[in-house]
C-alpha cells in the first residue's frame, strides 16, 4: 500500500535558507518525492504535513490538500501497484490525466503523426479536417464533442451541398479521431457521440464492365499511341488480378516473370493471415509487360516515371479510351471491379478472389481458416479461369 504525505526535506533547502514542498510516496520500502512549486521562505514555515506562520498559510494548506487528493485519486485508478518500483510509481501519478483535456486539434495532429498514412490519404485527410473545423473551429475540447456535434457537422455539411458520400467520408474520419482518442484514454464519454447517428449511404459507382465489355477495350484498334498504351495497361491489370496501378509499377518485372508476388501498397501495415498476392503471370499479361517494361524491369507508363505523372495520363487518356470504345462508365479501377465481379459470376470462392485482390481473407465467422490457406495455385488457376471466360 502506498502512502502519500506532503513534506519539507532540510537536505534540500535551496539559496536564502527557502524550500520546496514535496509529495513523499513511500512504496515497497522505497520513498520518492514529487517536487511541488511551493516555496517556503524557511523550513520553520512548515509543520506536521501543513504550511505556519504565513500569511497565506491557508490558502497553501488547500493547494497542498489538493495536490494530495489529485494523486491519491490516481492511486487509486492503478491497478497491481504492487508490481511497480517507487520510481515507477512516481512516475504514474505525475502522469496521470496529463492527457485530460484534449483538444480535437491535438488528438488530429498526433494521430496525423503517429498513424501509417501514405502521403496522398494524408493530404485527403487534411482536406476533411478544414472541413470539421469550419464548423467546430480548432479549440474545441475532444470532451466536448457530443451528439449534437456530430448531428450540427453534419448539417453543415449538407447544407454546403456536399454529396452524401462525402458527408460520410467527413464524419467516418471524425470517429476515427475520437476511436484513436478513447483507446488511448485521452477521453471517456458517458453517452458515445455517435450513439444513433445513422451515416449517409455509401454511393457505390457501378464501374465494373460486362465480359463483352472488357472484349471490346481489348479488342480496340487504333493508331493513337496513348489510347493503345491506356487500352494494354488496363488489360494488363485486368490480366493480373485487378492489380493497383500504384502496385504495378513497384514491381521489377526483370525478377518476377513468371510468378507476381508483392504485398499491397494500401494494405501493408494492416494485420491479415495473407500478406502477399501470388500467382503465375498469364501469357496474356506477359506480352503487355515485355511492351512496355523499361531496362529497370518497371513498367514505363509516362515520359517521366513519377506515380503523378501516371496518374495525369490515365486522367487524359481514359476519358478517350472510353469515348474510342462507346463505354461510358470506363476507369482505370473498372480493371480491378470487373475481374472481381466476373470471378464471382464464375463461382470462385470469395476468399480466393480477397486473396488475389489483395484483401484480408476472413474467417467469416468459422474456424476453418485457422486449419486452410489460399494457396498461390489456387489463385493461378481462378485467374486462368477468369482470363479463359474472355475468349
Amino acid at each position: 500500500m502506498a502512502l502519500l504525505n506532503a513534506v519539507v526535506l532540510t537536505s534540500k533547502t535551496i539559496k536564502g535558507g527557502r524550500n520546496k514542498v514535496r509529495i513523499s510516496v513511500a512504496h515497497n520500502g522505497e520513498t520518492r518525492y514529487i517536487v511541488t512549486d511551493i516555496i517556503l521562505d524557511s523550513n520553520k514555515e512548515f509543520k506536521n504535513g501543513k504550511v505556519v506562520k504565513r500569511a497565506d498559510a491557508a490558502m497553501l494548506n488547500t493547494k497542498i490538500r489538493n495536490l494530495l487528493q489529485r494523486y491519491q485519486s490516481a492511486l487509486d485508478e492503478l491497478e497491481y501497484i504492487n508490481g511497480l518500483t517507487a520510481p515507477e510509481l512516481v512516475y504514474q501519478l505525475m502522469n496521470a490525466g496529463s492527457y485530460k483535456h484534449r483538444t480535437l486539434k491535438s488528438i488530429y495532429d498526433e494521430y496525423m503523426a503517429n498513424a501509417h498514412i501514405k502521403e496522398g490519404t494524408a493530404k485527403s485527410y487534411r482536406v476533411i479536417w478544414n472541413n470539421i473545423t469550419r464548423y467546430t473551429g480548432d479549440k474545441l475540447l475532444a470532451e466536448h464533442v457530443t451528439h449534437g456535434t456530430i448531428l450540427g457537422l453534419d448539417k453543415h455539411l449538407r447544407d454546403r451541398k456536399l454529396k452524401p458520400t462525402t458527408v460520410r467520408t467527413n464524419l467516418v474520419f471524425l470517429m476515427v479521431l475520437l476511436n484513436y482518442a478513447k483507446r488511448c484514454g485521452y477521453v471517456q464519454f458517458r453517452v458515445d457521440p455517435f450513439a444513433g447517428y445513422e451515416l449517409p449511404k455509401m454511393e457505390v459507382r457501378q464501374s465494373w464492365l460486362s465480359v463483352d465489355e472488357v472484349k471490346r477495350v481489348r479488342d480496340l484498334e487504333t493508331t493513337k499511341p496513348n489510347i493503345a498504351k491506356c487500352r494494354d495497361l488496363f488489360m494488363l491489370s485486368y490480366y493480373l488480378g485487378g492489380i493497383n496501378m500504384i502496385d504495378l509499377l513497384d514491381i521489377d518485372f526483370n525478377e518476377q516473370i513468371d510468378t507476381i508476388h508483392y504485398v499491397r501498397i494500401k494494405t501493408e501495415h494492416r494485420p491479415k493471415m495473407n500478406k502477399f498476392v501470388e500467382f503465375r503471370i498469364p501469357d496474356e499479361a506477359k506480352v503487355i509487360i515485355e511492351r512496355y517494361k523499361g531496362k529497370d524491369g518497371h513498367i514505363s507508363v509516362s515520359e517521366h516515371q513519377r506515380k503523378t505523372n501516371c496518374h495525369y495520363f490515365f486522367d487524359v487518356n481514359m476519358p478517350k479510351l472510353a469515348e474510342a470504345t462507346g463505354i461510358k462508365q470506363l476507369i482505370y479501377y473498372s480493371a480491378r471491379k470487373s475481374f472481381s465481379q466476373h470471378a464471382f459470376d464464375l463461382g470462385i470462392s470469395t476468399s480466393i478472389i480477397d486473396f488475389i485482390l489483395g484483401h484480408r481473407v476472413d474467417k467469416g465467422g468459422t474456424s476453418l481458416y485457422s486449419y486452410i490457406s489460399v494457396t498461390p495455385d489456387m489463385a493461378t488457376n481462378a485467374v486462368r479461369r477468369v482470363l479463359d471466360n474472355l475468349k
